[in-house]
C-alpha cells in the first residue's frame, strides 16, 4: 500500500482553498489517497473531557453507528488508539494497539462494531503544526496493514502534518462560529421537533431568549429555517445533547 500525494502537492491544493467547504473536498482526496475507508480528524482545543461531552470532528466519514456510538459511550476517554497515537513519532496500526492492551466492555463494544463495518485496521496519529493546536487523525481500513511500510506511514503522518499547517486557519475560523453551550441546547431541542415555547418551558428561558437564541444558531450554522437547522443537527450530532 503506497498512496501518491506529497506533501507539496498537498500544499499546492490547499493554497486554492478559500473555505471550509473546499478544505474539506482536498481532505477527502488525501484520505482516498491513503487507502483508507473511513476516517475521522479532530482538534483538541479544550482537553479530553470538552471532547467527551462534546465530540464533534472537523471531519467523518465514519458510519453513524460507529460515530453515536464513540459519541455516546464517551470513547475519547478511553480510546486505546488515540493513547498509543501519543507515544509514536509515527501512525500506530489498530491491530497493534489491540495486541498490547486487554479492552474495557465500553472499547470492546466498539471494536466490535467496527468489525461489524468490516473495518479491520487502521492507522492513528496526532499532528501539531504549531505550538497549541493538536490535531487527531484516525484511518480505518477494510484489510489489514502488515505490509505497510514505514516510509508510508511517515508519508502519510507528513500529509497531515502539512494539511493542517496550511488549512488549520480556515478551520479555526469555522470554529469560531461554533455554537455556545446554550445554543447547542436550543438548537437540540429544535432537532426535536420542539417549538420555541417548548424550548422555552424546558430550559427555562423567556420567549425573546429562545428566539435569540435560535436566529443566532442559525447565521453560525449556516441555515435559513428549522428543517435545515435539524439537518444540521443530526450531521453535527447535536441532536444527541440531552
Amino acid at each position: 500500500m503506497r498512496g501518491s500525494l506529497s506533501t507539496s502537492a498537498l500544499a499546492a491544493l490547499i493554497a486554492e482553498c478559500e473555505d471550509k467547504e473546499t478544505v474539506m473536498a482536498v481532505l477527502a482526496g488525501f484520505v482516498a489517497d491513503t487507502g483508507a475507508k473511513c476516517a475521522f480528524l479532530y482538534n483538541f482545543n479544550a482537553g479530553v473531557q470538552a471532547a467527551a461531552e462534546r465530540w464533534t470532528p472537523l471531519f467523518s466519514t465514519f458510519p453513524a453507528e460507529v460515530s453515536t456510538y464513540y459519541s455516546v459511550m464517551r470513547c475519547v476517554t478511553k480510546d486505546p488508539y488515540m493513547r498509543a497515537a501519543l507515544n509514536s513519532a509515527t501512525p500506530v496500526r489498530f491491530l497493534e494497539v489491540e495486541n498490547e492492551f486487554e479492552p474495557c466492555k465500553v472499547i470492546a463494544g466498539l471494536y466490535a462494531l467496527l468489525r461489524a463495518n468490516d473495518l479491520v485496521d487502521g492507522l492513528a496519529m496526532y499532528v501539531s503544526d504549531r505550538a497549541g493546536r493538536l490535531s487527531y487523525l484516525c484511518l480505518a481500513y477494510e484489510e489489514t496493514l502488515e505490509d505497510i511500510s514505514e516510509f508510508e506511514r511517515r508519508r502519510i503522518r507528513a500529509c497531515a502534518e502539512m494539511f493542517m499547517h496550511c488549512a488549520g486557519d480556515i478551520l479555526e475560523q469555522d470554529v469560531a462560529r461554533e455554537l455556545s453551550p446554550k445554543e447547542r441546547e436550543v438548537i437540540a431541542c429544535l432537532a426535536r421537533g420542539e417549538s420555541n415555547k417548548e424550548i422555552a418551558r424546558r430550559l427555562d428561558l423567556s420567549l425573546s431568549t429562545v428566539n435569540t437564541l435560535v436566529n443566532r444558531s442559525f447565521g453560525k450554522l449556516g441555515v435559513k429555517n428549522r428543517t435545515e437547522a435539524a439537518v444540521a443537527a443530526c450531521r453535527t450530532g447535536l441532536s444527541l445533547v440531552a
